[in-house]
């Protein structure tokens, strides 16, 4: 999968541009300010449908504007191409469009570009609390396996439903109903993230074998409940516990990765630049089994490349960022420091300055 043309409008400071660019690496250079990591996060909003920068939508639309609208030309594997569309107003009307036709789900457009992001804040995978952890498996399970989307979002519904009547105190009526249901979907949804974890784990420790040879690794998925015990009993054991906290304490939503480096945390054994390697190894391998699970090459996105890392380190990184042959957007201020690289045969070069893009 990879862009074979991208347009915007009217999106951050840029009025209009229109890049076509190569099939594996493109540098897009610019100073601070000049627009080059907006150019990065529309492609980031049609695969995610928002952005990976803080604020609202409505800061992606430019000043005095009513909506910006991102566009794109896809094209699979196979070489069938097709058409993206993403349009927010100000009012926060969206419209999706694949091939001309409208489109209601964002599930199919994020389908059909599979993003994945690297920028010095990527660190928080790690750093940050288990939620960004279970949403990088996630976003891995709902590209493999299509029918996890369904009882995900089933999940979703229910613990909606289920903390709601918690709150308003109505819960022992109508327990038995909500507690089957929700026992029924978190079940589900645990099953396929252990599955893939299981797949997924031996090919990551391989690629951490070349890039933190160090240290040996471990990677757990905590399910959220006693794991003696299935998810109805654990229900029923928290159930006190549910009522006077007014939320479901126990369940997917409450599931962990734990990571350890040589048998201890890896938040307390590895510096902050291996710490970047680590999430980049994550983020990399994520898309090399998504390939060789369904042919589908991700997009990868990577903000400030050498921040944080040595040499070496840069060195490992873009080597395997070249050997994916992936489609690569890598943003620099110079980018004829990290040409040398990122060296492949079709690389591209495109220079954002003022919210206009030139490509070199």
């Amino acid at each position: 999968m990879y862009l074979d043309t991208l347009a915007i409008s009217q999106f951050r400071n840029f009025e209009s541009a229109k890049i076509k660019p190569g099939k594996t690496i493109n540098i897009i250079s610019g100073q601070n300010g000049s627009g080059k990591t907006s150019l990065l996060e529309s492609i980031y909003c049609l695969g995610f449908g928002r952005s990976f920068r803080h604020g609202t939508y409505k800061q992606l639309i430019r000043n005095e504007q009513d909506q910006f609208v991102v566009f794109a030309k896809v094209v699979e594997q196979t070489g069938t191409l097709h058409q993206v569309g993403f349009q927010r107003t100000m009012q926060g009307d969206v419209q999706l469009k694949i091939d001309q036709q409208r489109e209601k789900k964002f599930s199919a457009l994020a389908r059909m570009v599979p993003v994945q992001l690297m920028t010095p804040e990527s660190v928080e995978l790690i750093l940050g609390g288990p939620k960004l952890r279970r949403q990088f498996i996630d976003w891995g399970v709902f590209h493999v396996e299509h029918s996890f989307y369904p009882d995900w979002m089933n999940f979703s519904k229910v613990l909606k439903q289920r903390n709601s009547l918690l709150k308003m105190k109505r819960f022992e009526r109508e327990r038995e109903y909500w507690d089957k249901q929700f026992a029924h979907y978190g079940e589900q949804v645990h099953s396929f993230r252990h599955a893939y974890l299981e797949a997924f784990i031996p090919v990551l420790s391989e690629r951490l074998k070349e890039f933190l040879p160090s240290y040996d690794f471990n990677f757990s998925l905590r399910s959220g409940w006693d794991k003696e015990l299935s998810l109805a009993d654990a229900l029923v054991k928290h159930q006190e516990q549910d009522i006077r906290y007014g939320h479901s304490t126990v369940g997917p939503h409450k599931a962990e990765m734990r990571m350890t480096a040589n048998g201890e945390d890896v938040k307390n054994i590895l510096s902050r630049g291996q710490l970047k390697l680590l999430v980049a190894a994550l983020k990399l391998v994520q898309g090399d089994y998504l390939h060789q699970r369904t042919g589908i090459q991700c997009i990868y996105l990577v903000d400030d490349i050498t921040a944080e890392l040595d040499t070496e380190s840069q060195a490992k990184f873009c080597g395997a960022l070249v050997a994916s042959n992936s489609q690569v957007f890598v943003s620099a201020i110079d980018g004829s420091d990290i040409h040398d690289l990122l060296k492949s045969p079709d690389t591209k070069m495109f220079h954002v300055e003022h919210g206009t893009v030139k490509e070199q």
